[in-house]
């Protein structure tokens, strides 16, 4: 008797489950629920792919259903599709058990049909007994030149050696107005080559990537482009995504974002470099003016945003803002900064080093163990109107090696230095800072966004010395310094 009632339980359990709805297929057509009924793909270069977007499909219904057909409604679409885990752009019989949900994943690749700049659409339908949907997919997808590595160097020897890819720039090119350039591995403007960057040209980077301005070879960019006007030349990361705009680290290989070698000559103007690791890399000047920056921005650098080992640079109305380590290294050389804002707000990990750094030796591991010191003369750094500010108690350091030269001069500038007067490493009451301003508000708009124009309560206002503002008579937004007394501070000047 028991086991006829054991028998009756598990029969009745049978009957239960394969009266489960999960077994259900509904026979009507079913409103699908989408979780957006537009799918927007980020930006992407016309050869390129995309990052992969998803579109949830949900069954609102207590039985099965069974879509008769999903697929892209251009047959020779750039989108590609992966429906429920299976690879394809028109799929049939797709099941979606009741009140459950498949994921689409979407993709696009623009060059796979030959598709000029423009904002490009399809629209996955889906079939079901009758019922038809849809969900559109849209993507801007953007004309660009490629530089592709078809050669490579390696440096060093054994497990230290590196290997960096790289292509030759044609000798004597001109990167025209509106023009937008990806960069893979390093670009080379070669020995005796010139390089000419038109104003409002964008060239992006992948990773590890940069620009490298051998020795001997020159690089102007946006040269003589009035500032203010808007026409700046970007160089920035070639990931488009919104979520990627400003993550610092993006580009940049071993030899730094912007290499400019030995005997290289760079002028740069109305440039904004953003999202590297070291911006700009100087190595061994052989020339005054191996590199002029004007006008210009550098902003989030994991590492550096400039890297002058024995460089020569000349910046006016610079921005250097936001770096993992040092907006400013400079280890010898001959530096020139007039008008220049140093903003290190950095909050992605601690950072334990100033926002610009002066010193005359730089300490290195050899592979055997041993420390060597190099010391390498800095004949001349001079911050005139400059802001060195930031988040750290002090963002000014000065390290010298008396066995070489270590000039520098601060004349009339806005300080952020340790209070304790003793640990600061130098003393800002010397001969080498003339009206210096210590621990006073910079009042910057916003740094959180990097914006460092001043306001009204800024006590960089009015802190100038007039002489070196004559040579920079514009600010970065091309305003008249000087038409309200002294000069500010900085970059910018204060304007109600």
């Amino acid at each position: 008797m028991k086991n006829l009632i054991f028998t009756g339980i598990i029969l009745s359990l049978i009957a239960a489950a394969a009266c489960r709805k999960d077994n259900v297929i509904k026979t009507e057509g079913v409103n699908l629920k989408f979780s957006t009924d537009t799918v927007f793909l980020d930006t992407v270069f016309n050869t390129v792919g995309s990052s992969t977007y998803t579109l949830k499909v949900y069954n609102p219904e207590s039985e099965k259903v069974v879509v008769d057909n999903i697929r892209l409604e251009n047959q020779s679409s750039c989108y590609r599709l992966n429906i429920n885990g299976k690879a394809g752009n028109n799929l049939s019989n797709i099941e979606i058990l009741p009140q459950d949900s498949i994921y689409i994943f979407i993709e696009i690749t623009a060059g796979s049909c030959s598709t000029p700049e423009m904002v490009y659409e399809d629209r996955i339908l889906f079939e079901n007994k009758g019922t038809q949907q849809d969900v559109r997919l849209v993507s801007l997808v953007w004309d660009a030149k490629f530089h592709y590595p078809n050669k490579f160097l390696i440096s060093g020897t054994g497990p230290n050696s590196v290997f960096i890819p790289y292509s030759i720039i044609d000798c004597n090119t001109t990167w025209r107005r509106g023009e937008r350039h990806v960069i893979y591995g390093y670009a080379v403007v070669d020995e005796g080559c010139e390089l000419i960057i038109e104003p409002d040209v964008e060239v992006y980077f992948h990773n590890n990537s940069g620009l490298w301005v051998f020795n001997g070879g020159r690089l102007k960019v946006a040269e003589g482009a009035s500032t203010g006007i808007g026409d700046s030349v970007l160089f920035t990361s070639d990931r488009l995504e919104p979520s990627y705009e400003n993550i610092p680290g993006q580009w940049g290989g071993v030899l730094g974002g912007i290499f400019i070698d030995d005997s290289a000559r760079c002028i740069i103007n109305n440039a904004v470099i953003k999202n590297s690791e070291n911006a700009i890399r100087l190595d061994s000047a052989q020339f005054p003016d191996q590199l002029t920056i004007t006008n210009s921005y550098i902003l989030n650098s994991s590492r550096t945003g400039i890297f002058g080992g024995f460089g020569s640079v000349k910046a006016e109305n610079l921005v250097v803002a936001n770096s993992g380590y040092y907006s400013l290294f400079c280890y010898g050389g001959n530096y020139e900064f007039l008008h220049c804002t140093f903003a290190n707000y950095w909050t992605q990990s601690t950072r334990t080093v100033p926002a610009v750094y002066l010193t005359n030796y730089f300490d290195f591991r050899e592979e055997d163990g041993s420390n060597l010191r190099v010391v390498r003369p800095l004949q001349k750094a001079y911050f005139g109107n400059c802001i060195v500010y930031g988040n750290n108690p002090q963002e000014l350091g000065i390290e010298k090696d008396d066995a070489g030269i270590l000039n520098y001069q601060f004349n009339h500038a806005l300080l952020k230095l340790d209070r304790d007067e003793e640990d600061r490493g130098f003393d800002v009451t010397g001969p080498s800072f003339t009206s210096p301003v210590v621990n006073r508000d910079p009042g910057f708009v916003d740094v959180d966004q990097n914006q460092y124009d001043l306001t009204e309560t800024s006590q960089a206002i009015d802190q100038g010395n007039g002489q070196d503002a004559l040579q920079v008579n514009l600010d970065l937004k091309g305003r008249v310094r000087n038409i309200d007394g002294d000069p500010d501070l900085g970059a910018f000047e204060y304007q109600k």
